[in-house]
């Protein structure tokens, strides 16, 4: 069990709070086998992942109750507490008619949303029918939920087929907390657009306060499809929200992921080793290569432009004819039309390859149409000398991580499709175009001839980022960012400009963010430039009370960007201070840096001569910058840098970014002890007022809580004031300058 994994869940739903989980599917299942009733748990990741989570910290899931038995194995308003052997959480059942489940679930969800969001649009089939069903179904899991809802409840609600439900719990109260996942793609609106009821939809997921999805660019997706759709949207682009007639929608990127530890467990269990030597053994396999594909059988997936890669790899390369055997596992899933005719599709071109190529002995593909357990699946995965994901278009595709975590000898290849959302974060895979059959059928040469040495160091680099980011660390991002938005719907903090008879102009000690405070937030640090117009401000108020600016910025970047005299600067987050006179660092950073010294130059000598990375020394931290580094050299730079990072864990703290990895001392000063240093040495006699934008800044609002005044650049359950936009900050300094 890993429920000390969520401990950071417990934190975040406490109290009276309570957790409600909505989702399609169910975690257990009541069905007839024979004349006995089984309980069944479906084998996803998710569902297993999501149990585990209540497991620990109790709530409801509600779900349709899709057994055969479900009906007479549930109490009072269709509850029953799961799991069966050691009831932990309730399991609220949903009840959906014959034509409901066809029309809202087969019809609406599969035959609409789900071509129409991988762009499919050929298959997309809309009916009447399908709506009406489908909006029937939405208003079932609704009622269900507000049977369960309290004042504090938290609501995560999942995927494409409960888009309605946001706006209808809505409807029914307005205090709940309700978040949404989003588990395909979002498309532009070019493709949205041919929905009919697009903007319905649109304006029902606006109800969320939170919708997840799994990528950046689905979240751009989704901004303009609001855009086009809902004119009187208020949309900021910079802090990824949305406000719709007098409610705001927060939207964020959270690439779901895999349980990493069960996979990794299950591959190097002594039953997965004895079942790869039973494999090999019964198809001829412990001279050949092997490649693997995992897939429910369903046509975003691309198989049929794997095959047609595959059979040109055969073509033009014959001497692997007998030496590379490609095992392809195939889920029957939704067997009606497309599905069906798909099905046939996939096995006539299987059957084909194997009678063009085969010899005695020997077939190039080995085809498997059944469902495995993930017992079975980490066997083959483990098996791999490659696996290929050729998804035309995914959320995130999960099997490649499966395939990682699995890979504990570290000899795997994964060739990943560039359309899978996957592929936006796992550096170390090969990216291939599934259309270009010809650029893919090389990729699986240069994969299958790839030296050991680097396969290795790709496969590491890949675990690494699993391993850390895994299905467990999904679940607690999510629920503190919903915990995170339910505190800043819950705070007291006023509006800064409606209460300015509150501040006291006399007597202040002023302390500014920089970053998101005094400009706005940007792409890249650089292009965070100050105005004169904000540097003129700072100018004539330092010359009428203390200054200072708190950022995260080194301390010589700050100072070079202001360039104002007579200012007390803090960089680093803190960690080290202008105090306008000397430099002030806390004792036990300043005996780091010795061993700072050290690492980076270890690193610059194992690193430097890649082109294109960046090691950024900060004086007391330091950032190494990979972003312009080729693919070629990506593992490189991942092998060299954790085999150094490893060295030095007892003094640093290591966190992984997109494409850059930070060096922090340990226990190293925050903004909150920097103003408490800063406030207690020069101006205790003074009022501190500060003002800052992020999380960063919420230790600043504590250190002068009862003391001084927090204004926050929107809500914060911190600070005692905010203010809507970085240009109002501009307008608040001029107030306090006495300026109209």
């Amino acid at each position: 069990m890993r429920r000390n994994r969520f401990r950071s869940i417990v934190d975040s739903v406490s109290g009276d709070q309570s957790l409600i989980i909505v989702s399609n599917r169910e975690p257990y299942a009541h069905k007839k086998v024979g004349s006995k009733v089984k309980v069944e748990k479906p084998a996803g990741g998710l569902t297993s992942a999501m149990d585990e989570a209540l497991k620990s910290i109790g709530g409801t899931w509600v779900a349709w109750g899709s057994g055969s038995e479900d009906r007479n194995h549930v109490g009072e308003k269709d509850r029953v507490q799961v799991p069966p052997k050691k009831p932990l959480y309730t399991l609220k059942r949903v009840w959906l008619s014959p034509d409901e489940v066809n029309n809202y679930y087969h019809g609406y969800s599969n035959h609409v949303l789900w071509p129409l969001c991988h762009m499919a649009l050929d298959r997309v089939y809309f009916r009447k029918k399908y709506w009406e069903d489908y909006k029937r179904a939405n208003r079932s899991f609704a009622r269900a939920i507000l049977e369960e809802t309290g004042e504090s409840s938290t609501v995560w609600i999942h995927d494409y087929h409960l888009c309605l439900v946001p706006e209808m719990l809505r409807s029914g109260t307005e205090k709940l907390s309700i978040a949404h996942f989003w588990h395909i793609p979002w498309p532009n609106f070019s493709v949205l657009r041919i929905c009919p009821q697009s903007r319905e939809i649109l304006e029902a997921l606006l109800h969320n306060d939170l919708i997840g999805f799994q990528i950046p660019l689905f979240i751009h997706n989704f901004m303009e499809c609001v855009h086009e759709s809902i004119e009187d949207a208020d949309i900021d682009y910079e802090s990824e929200t949305v406000s719709y007639r007098g409610h705001t929608t927060k939207l964020k990127a959270f690439p779901i992921s895999v349980d990493f530890e069960r996979f990794h467990d299950l591959a190097s269990s002594e039953k997965s080793t004895n079942a790869i030597s039973k494999l090999m053994k019964r198809h001829s396999l412990p001279e050949r290569k092997i490649g693997i594909g995992v897939d429910r059988l369903e046509y975003t997936k691309g198989l049929i432009k794997r095959f047609q890669a595959l059979d040109l790899f055969f073509e033009r390369h014959p001497e692997y004819m007998g030496k590379f055997t490609f095992i392809q596992i195939a889920v029957p899933t939704r067997m009606k039309e497309p599905y069906i005719s798909y099905k046939a599709t996939v096995e006539g071109l299987v059957r084909k390859i194997n009678k063009k190529y085969s010899q005695e002995g020997w077939n190039p593909i080995i085809y498997r149409d059944t469902k495995s357990e993930h017992e079975d699946l980490a066997v083959y995965y483990r098996m791999g000398d490659l696996a290929i994901i050729s998804s035309i278009y995914d959320g995130m595709n999960l099997v490649a991580k499966e395939f990682i975590a699995s890979q504990v000898d570290e000899k795997g290849v994964l060739i990943l499709s560039e359309f899978a959302g996957a592929a936006e974060e796992l550096e170390g895979a090969m990216l291939v175009n599934p259309y270009d059959i010809e650029d893919f059928s090389d990729s699986i040469k240069r994969a299958l001839d790839m030296t050991a040495e680097e396969k290795s160091c790709r496969i590491r680099t890949l675990r690494r980022q699993v391993r850390e980011r895994d299905i467990y660390r999904w679940i607690s991002d999510f629920i503190k960012d919903i915990g995170i938005l339910k505190s800043k719907q819950a705070v007291k903090a006023k509006y800064l400009l409606n209460h300015l008879s509150d501040i006291p102009k006399e007597d202040l000690f002023l302390f500014l963010d920089y970053d998101g405070t005094l400009t706005p937030i940007v792409d890249s640090p650089e292009r965070a430039i100050i105005d004169e117009d904000t540097l003129m401000l700072i100018r004539k108020l330092q010359g009428i009370m203390p200054v200072a600016i708190v950022t995260g910025r080194s301390l010589n970047n700050i100072m070079d960007i202001i360039k104002i005299g007579n200012l007390v600067y803090a960089g680093n987050h803190g960690a080290e201070i202008w105090d306008g006179n000397k430099l002030v660092i806390d004792q036990q950073i300043a005996d780091s840096r010795e061993m700072l010294n050290i690492m980076i130059a270890q690193l610059k000598a194992t690193l430097s001569p890649i082109q294109g990375l960046i090691i950024e020394d900060k004086g007391i931290t330091a950032s190494i910058h990979f972003r312009m580094v080729s693919p070629h050299d990506i593992c490189r730079v991942h092998d060299v840098f954790w085999a150094i990072a490893e060295r030095h864990k007892e003094m640093f703290t290591i966190t992984s970014g997109k494409k850059v990895f930070e060096i922090r001392p340990h226990g190293m000063w925050n903004k909150g002890d920097a103003v408490k240093w800063i406030w207690g040495n020069i101006g205790e006699n003074r009022l501190p007022l500060y003002i800052g934008d992020d999380l960063t800044d919420e230790d600043a609002f504590k250190a002068i809580r009862g003391k001084g005044i927090g204004v926050s650049v929107e809500k914060s359950e911190e600070a005692d004031y905010y203010m809507k936009t970085q240009d109002e900050v501009k307008a608040f300094l001029n107030w306090v300058l006495g300026n109209p």
